[in-house]
This record gives C-alpha cells, structure tokens and sequence, in this order.
C-alpha cells in the first residue's frame, strides 16, 4: 500500500486549466446573452408587426363602413337646405382641415395626408326618429337617428344637406408626436346628436399617411372609369362629386419599435404600387423612423347608395 499517494488530497486546479475554464464558461455566458437578445429582438419585431395588423385592419374596417355608409338614406330632397352637397368630397395634402362642402385645409398635412368627408343619415325608431335603432354607427361608435334630436322638421334644422351625419377623416400628430387617424363628428348631448358642433376624436394610432382617389363613373354605366385625387376633381366640372361611385383607398401604418424593420426591404412606399392608383400616392416613410416596421393596407370600396347623378343624369 502506498502511503504516500492515500495520505494526499484532491489536487485543486492549475492556473493555466483555471484560465481555461473561465474563458470558456465567459464564451458560454456570452452566447446565451446573445441568443437571448436575439430571441427578444424578434419577439419585439413579432409583436410590432402583429401591432401593424390590428391598426392597419382596424383603419381599414373603419374608412370602408363610413364610405358604405355615404348617402344613405339617399339625396336629400331638392327643397332641403344645402341641397347638393357631394355625400363623399375631400382635398389633397390636408392639414388642420375644416367642414365645408368640400373640406378646407389650414395647411400641409402630417405625411402628405388626404382629408375623406362623408355625409350620411341614420336609422331611428318608428315611432322617434329622433331615437337611434342602433343599425348605423358613426366613427365616434355611437349610433346615428334618423332625424336630429329635438330639432326634426324645424326650417333649416339639417345643414349637411337632409343628412344627419358628417364625418371628416385625416390625420395629425398627437401629444407625442406619433401620428394618428382622427374623426370630425358631431358633438352629442345623452348620446344624441344636438346639431351645437363637432368633436374631434383618435381612432387608430400609427398611421402615418392616408391617400385617397375618386373613381368617377363619366358615362353614367355605373362603373367607374378612371380613379382620380380630389385636386382633379373640381376640373371636371361642378357636379364631379355627384359622380363618385367608388372611393380607392390607401393607409400607411407604422409600428412602435425602430429596428423592427426587415433589413432586406426599406420602410418607404411598395415600390410595386402602381403610379395614379392610392398606395402610389404615399409619400416615402420619414428619415426620422427609417428602421421603424411600416405596411401598407389598401382597398376599394364601391358606394352602394346612389349618387345624384344616377338619378338626374348631370
């Protein structure tokens, strides 16, 4: 029996095999690090794009319901008070913009955005028209009656023209700077539209420009010939509008992480839209969110309540 080798410990590490074991449990440490962040990097894109989804979808739903919406229950009356007004008007590049007959813009707007007005009645009760039946909705949510409440039948109670309900769609910045769509509708009292003025209200945020284009039906088939920007509307004549039988619409929505962007593909405009249609017409994304994941969403949306024109042939 060897004494010697029996009455000895454990022999402990060397420096040179300590050295060793640090460096790679410090490149161990490190590739886990990365990996982790790398996992979380991607997390964080997945969720901004699924972000983008439920904004872009959610604007979408809500521009085309409003354009579904327009005109309804049909053209006024001629002896209504502003007979005439267009059911569906906008203007190009609109900042600050105002209800007229035509929405009128205080200066350029946020991403070089378009202003979409609609004018549309609602559906009241049988017996009160004044009382919402709860089958047509603003973009303020609430339900649209049939008549103003408490002013039915009163001279010169309805300006938009016998339709109870405007609704101005553009976009600006909010407190924060990001950008946003936002409504122009009527203000309420108990939930009823009182006809005192308009109230102004954030429906999607993220979007970043929204460009609009009016399919004209010329030759009165009933199909639109050509998709025109409002700026060319007025040239073709005072009753253009009344010939708008389809509206192209096209939104770009922008997530909330810079770096959530594929690096393969710029967060500009689809360079594969088509020039003189709507996502042609957005503007390349700001420098400023170069990096940031942007989509583009688009549709066109066929009105389905008669413009003027289809009934007096102008």
């Amino acid at each position: 029996m060897n004494t010697r080798t029996s009455r000895a410990g454990p022999r402990g590490f060397s420096l040179v095999e300590l050295m060793v074991g640090m460096t790679l449990g410090l490149i161990a440490a490190a590739a886990a690090g990365a990996a982790f962040l790398a996992a979380h990097a991607a997390y964080l894109a997945a969720t901004d794009r699924v972000l983008i989804e439920e904004r872009g979808q959610r604007a979408l739903a809500i521009v085309a319901a409003l354009l579904r919406q327009s005109g309804w229950p049909g053209e006024p009356s001629p002896g209504s008070n502003g007979a005439g007004l267009p059911v569906v008007s906008g203007a190009d590049n609109c900042g600050q913009p105002a209800m007229a007959a035509v929405p009128a813009c205080a200066k350029a707007a946020v991403g070089q955005s378009d202003a979409l007005l609609l004018r549309f009645s609602g559906s009241g009760l049988p017996s009160a028209p004044a009382q919402p039946d709860d089958t047509m909705t603003d973009c303020s949510g609430y339900p649209v009656a049939a008549r103003l409440a408490g002013v039915a039948g009163a001279a010169g109670a309805e300006p938009t023209a016998g339709h109870v309900a405007e609704n101005l769609l553009y976009v600006a910045a909010g407190a924060d700077g990001v950008p946003q769509l936002l409504c122009r509708y009527p203000s309420r009292r108990n939930g009823l539209i009182d006809g005192s003025g308009w109230t102004s209200g954030a429906l999607v945020r993220g979007v970043e420009s929204l460009q609009v284009r009016y399919g004209l039906d010329l030759d009165q088939d009933g199909w639109p010939e050509r998709f025109e920007p409002a700026s060319a509307i007025p040239a073709l004549g005072v009753d253009a509008w009344q010939r708008v039988v389809a509206v192209q619409v096209a939104i770009a929505v922008r997530g909330d992480r810079p770096g959530s962007a594929t690096p393969v593909r710029a967060s500009g405009a689809d360079p594969l839209a088509p020039a003189g249609t709507a996502p042609g017409d957005l503007p390349p994304a700001a420098a400023a969110q170069s990096g940031t994941a942007r989509r583009v969403f688009a549709a066109t949306v066929r009105l389905r309540n008669a413009p003027r024109c289809e009934e007096t042939l102008c």
